[in-house]
Formats: structure tokens, C-alpha cells, sequence
């Protein structure tokens, strides 16, 4: 029976389903996690392993690491982060050969000066790159990545029941305007916030009866500041952090995310599941998201005018609204579910298998 060991940084919803998708198709795994520990089962039958591999330079956790490999003697390690790739690459040296799987999430600028960069992406210890977008595989494919070390799929699947009204509790705003419009984004400048509130202010200009509201941090407040210097605080509620933010999306008549980079936000999966219009910049792996505009709105980052503009649209179209829905639930059904999702990890691991046994019948 194949093995595999899965190391993430934190426990997943997923992880439980994945586990029972592997089971059943024949696959042996155990999960491993760096971050946090949660009490009580999550799985039936091999309970996760618990690890701390703080950084590079953790001698110990990556100590832990290889005696975990050892023990398990897994064929396939798949790694959730770049910390813990570099740690099984470490940890592995001297070991029979074994698969390694990297999740990467981002498109971010590598540094082959950084030792854990150059053993990843330049040592060619890595098998598969798991990439959650197109645009995260393009980045990839600019420093070298083949297109068969690379495989496209999301990293995490989600239930629809996640979604419905009573599965959580979570906090219901009362609207005071017409429309409501949200993002949710804790607050850094690449999220492009200010962009939306200069576009509320044009649609407020125009005769719209908008709020907007923002959910995620903003420990300076500095979207309450920006919001007073355009002249529009009082139409502006900041909520703070709330997780699940879900239940307060579900007042929204559109989403917004104005970000000015990104790879693959989480928020327009909640938005597809949750059937709200979405508008977005044409950034990382939105426009593939939206398929290209045929799921909600896009335009360019750091144009406010642009981005009122799509806002009105959906907000007064409610068929092109209703399109955008339908077209983000069928979206969520065919991409992001988690049967869809797991049966993607299950081939992945079947081809590295079927790999491994076409190489050594060739020695």
C-alpha cells in the first residue's frame, strides 16, 4: 500500500475528508501538523502527529522530522509550506528516495541566495509543485518549473453545508441604505481598500444609497481615516475580524476585492458558495476565478472609477447580478468541493506512484 505523509501547517476541516478519500482509494496516510494543537478526534482511526519545526535553523524539530520519516517510511511527503519542504528536504538526506510535493499559494519572489529557495526550487529534490492557480504556476514556470512538475488544483476543498444559515453562529448586521457592498480583507495597502471607499464615494455621488462594510483588522484604523478625508465615515461600518465572516457576507449585495496583488482568494470561494455577485481587480488568479469575467465583474487594480462602475452595474442589473451568481455556484460545485478536490489529490499521488514504479523498473 502507497504512504503518504501530509504536513500542514494547521488542521483543516478538509483534512478529516481528505483522509477518508485516501483511505478508500487505497492510499495509507498520516497527517502532520507544525502549528497549534487542537484538542479532541478529528480523525477515526490514526490520529494527526504534532511537530515543531520553527524555522530553518530548528535542529531539533527537524531531528523530529526525519525520525517521523523513519517511522512512517512514507513513499510521498507532501508539504504545505515552504518551511516545511525545506525541512524534509533536510530531513530526508540520506534516506531512500522519496516523492516530495510542495503547495505553493502565492506568487512571490524567490531568492536563490536563501539556501531554503535554492534546495526547493534549484536542487530538483522536489517532484510536484502544487500550484492553486494558473497564475502561481506561470511564476513557477519563469524560474525554471517544468509543466510536469507542476499540478493545478486548490489546495483545500469546502462543503456547501459550511454555508447554510445555522451551521455557525456568526453575527448579522442590520442594513441602513439600499445596497450594501463588502470586502473582507484585514487591512494592508495591497488590498487596494482605499480604492473601494473612493468608489463608494463616487457611487454616493451619483445618487446611490450604498453602505459599505468592511470586515478584517485595521488596528490603525487607517480605512476610518481615509473614510472621513473623502467625506464618506458615516456610510462606512468596520467590523474587525470575524471568522467565520460568511454570515456577514450573506447581507452583502456584492463583494468587492480590490486587492492590488493576489493569488487566489479564499473570499470569492465564500462568495461562489454563498451565490453573492463578485467584483474584483484583475490580479494573480482572479480573472481565472471569475473565468475571465464570466462569473462577476473585473477591472483593473487602483482605478476607483472603474471599480464603481462594475459595483453599479451589478447592484442595478439584477439579471447580470442572478448570472453571477448561478455562474459562481457552478463554480463552486465544479472547482472547490471537496469530493472534487480530494478526488485531484488522489490522482496526484496515484501518478507520483506510477512514476515511481515506471523509474525503478527501468534500473
Amino acid at each position: 500500500m502507497m504512504k503518504v505523509l501530509l504536513i500542514q501547517p494547521q488542521m483543516r476541516d478538509f483534512d478529516a475528508f481528505l483522509a477518508k478519500a485516501l483511505k478508500e482509494a487505497g492510499i495509507e496516510a498520516v497527517f502532520a501538523y507544525t502549528e497549534g494543537r487542537t484538542e479532541g478526534h478529528l480523525f477515526n482511526g490514526c490520529e494527526p502527529v504534532w511537530l515543531r519545526v520553527r524555522s530553518r535553523l530548528d535542529v531539533a524539530g527537524i531531528i523530529s522530522l526525519r525520525r517521523l520519516i523513519r517511522e512512517i517510511d512514507p513513499d510521498i511527503v507532501y508539504c504545505g509550506t515552504a518551511l516545511q519542504c525545506f525541512a524534509t528536504i533536510v530531513a530526508a538526506v540520506g534516506y531512500r528516495p522519496i516523492k516530495i510535493v510542495f503547495y505553493r499559494g502565492a506568487i512571490r519572489s524567490l531568492n536563490y541566495f536563501s539556501p531554503s529557495d535554492w534546495l526547493i526550487f534549484k536542487s530538483g529534490r522536489v517532484s510536484v509543485f502544487h500550484c492553486n492557480s494558473q497564475a502561481v504556476a506561470n511564476a513557477l514556470r519563469q524560474v525554471g518549473i517544468r509543466d510536469t512538475q507542476i499540478a493545478i488544483f486548490p489546495g483545500t476543498g469546502y462543503f456547501a453545508s459550511q454555508f447554510e444559515w445555522g451551521s455557525v453562529e456568526g453575527r448579522v448586521l442590520l442594513r441602513s441604505a439600499t445596497y450594501r457592498i463588502g470586502a473582507v480583507a484585514n487591512y494592508r495597502k495591497v488590498k487596494g481598500l482605499e480604492f473601494l471607499i473612493e468608489a463608494a464615494r463616487f457611487l454616493l455621488e451619483r445618487g446611490m444609497d450604498i453602505e459599505v462594510v468592511i470586515v478584517g483588522s485595521d488596528l490603525k484604523g487607517c480605512v476610518g481615516r481615509f473614510a472621513d478625508r473623502v467625506g464618506i465615515r458615516g456610510r462606512l461600518i468596520c467590523t474587525g475580524p470575524i471568522t467565520p465572516p460568511w454570515p456577514v457576507m450573506k447581507t452583502f449585495d456584492c463583494l468587492v476585492v480590490p486587492s492590488l496583488k493576489e493569488s487566489l482568494p479564499k473570499v470569492i470561494i465564500e462568495a461562489f458558495a454563498c451565490q453573492i455577485p463578485v467584483v474584483a481587480t484583475r490580479v494573480g488568479g482572479i480573472p481565472e476565478m471569475l473565468e475571465f469575467g464570466e462569473a462577476g465583474e473585473l477591472v483593473e487594480p487602483g482605478n476607483s472609477e472603474a471599480l464603481a462602475k462594475a459595483i453599479q452595474r451589478v447592484l442595478c442589473d439584477p439579471g447580470k447580478a442572478a448570472k453571477y451568481k448561478d455562474q459562481g455556484q457552478r463554480i463552486f460545485k465544479k472547482r472547490y468541493e471537496a469530493g472534487v478536490v480530494a478526488t485531484q489529490y488522489v490522482a496526484l499521488f496515484n501518478r507520483l506512484a506510477w512514476e515511481g514504479k515506471a523509474h525503478a523498473k527501468q534500473f
